[in-house]
């Protein structure tokens, strides 16, 4: 009976051994140098435009994904904020007039591998104030028709009122119109809402020749108000906008410009006093944006066509909002309009001098303060 005692307490005692030592191989083969556990590399997959462009405060997000990353780390322009999380960027611009930020820079995001390599990927950005004009009163919106009765000296009615430009206080930008003599006429930048498509004379100067007939959605993007420029071919032209504050340069950034609904039918068709636009006659119709600094001096030109048939496989006649880069004119106070055509002698021109124009973003450096003017 012993023996048989033994021999079993032997037995469980070898069970419990033989369990213990395979147990300990087994750790000893996970934990072994010789066969480490292997982590992929690390990647980043970011969909961005080559610059994404913010309003002061906004805040966006993009789309991301992470794969074989342990953790991330940005390197972020001054008063630029920027997170992870549920496979979102969201990047934050500064708020407007914090000393001390940048307004345009690049974000860097290193990501490290549960390899420990790492991996990079950027974008870049803008902030901007952004002026569109939606938010101008009524009593500056051209009317009460859209030749703009109130734009002119002989205007006697009180709604809206009379029109003397328009001072945009978040970003002291002045936009000039002549208010003697034959006033908008004479050189001018308004404010408008008026769209109407079909009439083909200067009764209808103010529309824009954009979005749905006479629905007040002809700004870029649908949007409501944009502003009309009266201009002339020969530089003396009312139709400027400057900074009010005395030795004011900032840089603008760019704008989006359009034809106005006078000059379209007129090119289009002709009319009593302009010819209708040809390739056979290599007709143009041009816009001349000038900037000039705090000295009086012209800082650089921008040329933009607004209607071009020089070429057999040119544009024609714009008729859609375009983006253009006003960069090249630096810091500026004052930006001029001017506007010439292949239907005109000298400085009479045939050719209805109105375009339209809206979102005009500035980068603005005032001592250690960066702002951005869209």
């Amino acid at each position: 009976m012993q023996n048989y005692f033994m021999f079993n307490y032997k037995k469980k005692s070898m069970r419990k051994l033989f369990s213990v030592l395979v147990f300990i191989c087994l750790l000893t083969a996970c934990s072994s140098d010789d066969d480490p556990i292997s982590y992929g590399n690390p990647s980043v997959e970011l969909s961005t435009e080559e610059t994404e462009e913010f309003t002061y405060g906004e805040s966006r997000e993009f789309p991301i994904t992470l794969k074989e990353v342990a953790y991330t780390s940005f390197e972020l322009p001054n008063g630029w904020e920027a997170s992870i999380k549920d496979s979102k960027l969201t990047v934050t611009a500064p708020e407007k007039g914090k000393t001390g930020m940048s307004s345009n820079g690049t974000i860097e995001i290193t990501a490290t591998g549960l390899n420990e390599t790492t991996v990079t990927a950027s974008i870049k950005v803008k902030a901007f104030y952004l002026i569109t004009f939606e938010d101008v009163d009524a009593k500056y919106l051209a009317g009460p028709t859209a030749y703009g009765d109130n734009l002119y000296t002989n205007y006697t009615g009180s709604t809206p009122e009379l029109y003397k430009g328009y001072h945009d206080v978040s970003s002291d930008l002045f936009f000039n119109t002549t208010t003697q003599g034959y006033g908008f006429a004479s050189g001018g930048i308004a404010i408008s809402q008026w769209n109407n498509k079909t009439k083909a004379d200067y009764m209808n100067q103010c529309s824009v020749f954009y979005g749905d007939d006479n629905q007040k959605n002809g700004g870029n993007n649908g949007s409501a108000t944009f502003a009309v420029s009266y201009a002339t071919s020969y530089g003396a032209s009312g139709a400027y906008m400057y900074f009010q504050t005395e030795g004011a340069e900032y840089e603008i950034d760019h704008a989006y410009i359009t034809n106005n609904t006078y000059a379209v039918l007129s090119m289009t068709n002709g009319d009593g006093f302009g010819k209708k636009f040809s390739y056979e006659d290599k007709d143009w119709f041009k816009l001349t944006i000038q900037g000039v600094n705090t000295a009086g001096t012209i800082t650089g030109e921008v040329e933009f066509y607004l209607a071009d048939f020089r070429t057999q496989d040119a544009a024609g006649i714009l008729t859609e909002w375009k983006r253009v880069d006003l960069t090249p004119l630096g810091k500026v106070h004052r930006l001029n309009f001017n506007m010439t055509s292949s239907d005109g002698e000298g400085m009479w021109i045939n050719t209805p001098l109105i375009s339209a124009w809206t979102t005009l973003p500035l980068h603005i450096k005032k001592r250690s303060t960066v702002y951005s003017i869209a």
